[in-house]
């Protein structure tokens, strides 16, 4: 099974572009055995996506950026 490297959706083969996140892909598809359950709130729109995404799939926005943030904001 393929994912995509930004939102962990489920792919076909290899598009130019995510068909969830709308990210382009330039990293290669994950290839992974299980399809993921776990998940958490984007922090922008409050909806749920997988807990492995980078990248919201409904409001496109990225979500590692957040997780750098805020253990940046720890340190202080």
């Amino acid at each position: 099974m393929k994912k995509c490297p930004y939102c962990f959706e489920t792919i076909d083969d290899h598009p130019s572009k995510c068909p969830h996140c709308e990210q382009f892909l330039i990293d290669e598809p994950i290839e992974v055995d299980y399809s993921g359950i776990d998940k958490k709130k984007c922090f922008f729109c409050g909806k749920k996506v997988l807990k492995e995404a980078k990248v919201c799939r409904f409001c496109h926005k990225w979500l590692d950026q957040v997780d750098h943030g805020a253990s940046d904001f720890d340190q202080i």
